[in-house]
């Protein structure tokens, strides 16, 4: 029997591919009751991953309230690891790099070798977090101001903050991605700061599972899809994409699967 957070997870993406589900739909396909599965929708919607409706809910594709972090985690969490291993991959042994608050960049942190001498530079409180016992590596964590949701920092302190290093390699997440735009977010003070690292970073790498693309933000794009050096995904685009972003210079790496957290404890 699944764990709430799995079926938690399972409901989110279920919702990425239908576009909304009903109560019914839950109660039926999961072998709930309709209390439970009213439970785990109010509970998907106060974190706003999604969207209540009458009877049900719709995905979350507009700019949502602050998602809760570990929710985020635990969703499409073996694609997130597959993306981390393969941009792990693209490291050397002694570099400067920047990861961002996105918990796909958070399970890159996992994935970086305890021996490389790295100095990495981050506003995510729990990417920095999951380098603690790393004495090889070097973290510089920006000030600033909390955000609770994502656990990260922001505003023009971290901005200024940031515009002092300098960064050989950046690692973005994103809320949404089109080869016609680029990266994007729906938070206006993340971008902020996501634009300041890109500013003095030499490359950026989009970390980017296949339910980001092709979505659209409000806000401008976070980085130009011709500012990429590379897009790292858990599977491959249609070929007309890859086509594009070749002629556009990005490189693309596909991750290899991985098996799926469980229960996301």
């Amino acid at each position: 029997m699944l764990t709430t957070a799995r079926r938690q997870s399972q409901i989110l993406e279920i919702l990425d591919q239908r576009g909304s589900l009903s109560v019914a739909d839950i109660a039926r396909d999961f072998g709930v009751s309709p209390v439970t599965a009213r439970h785990d929708l109010t509970v998907l919607a106060d974190s706003g991953l999604i969207k209540r409706t009458r009877g049900g809910a719709r995905a979350n594709t507009g700019a949502p309230n602050e998602p809760n972090f570990e929710l985020r985690r635990r969703h499409r969490a073996a694609e997130k690891r597959a993306i981390a291993g393969a941009a792990s991959r693209l490291l050397g042994d002694a570099q400067i790099i920047a990861l961002d608050a996105s918990t796909t960049c958070y399970y890159l942190a996992l994935e970086l070798k305890p021996t490389a001498e790295l100095f990495v530079v981050t506003n995510g409180l729990r990417t920095a977090e999951a380098l603690v016992d790393r004495p090889h590596i070097s973290v510089m964590l920006t000030g600033g101001i909390l955000r609770r949701g994502a656990i990260s920092i922001v505003g023009e302190t971290a901005e200024e903050q940031v515009r002092k290093a300098r960064v050989e390699i950046a690692f973005f997440g994103a809320r949404a991605f089109s080869p016609e735009h680029g990266l994007m977010d729906f938070d206006p003070e993340e971008a902020r700061v996501k634009r300041a690292i890109a500013s003095i970073a030499d490359k950026v790498v989009g970390l980017v599972d296949h339910s980001k693309w092709g979505r659209l933000a409000l806000l401008p794009p976070v980085v130009p899809t011709n500012d990429l050096a590379a897009i790292v995904c858990d599977r491959a685009p249609a070929d007309s994409v890859m086509t594009d972003l070749e002629r556009r210079g990005v490189q693309v790496l596909v991750g290899e699967g991985q098996a799926d957290e469980g229960d996301g404890s």
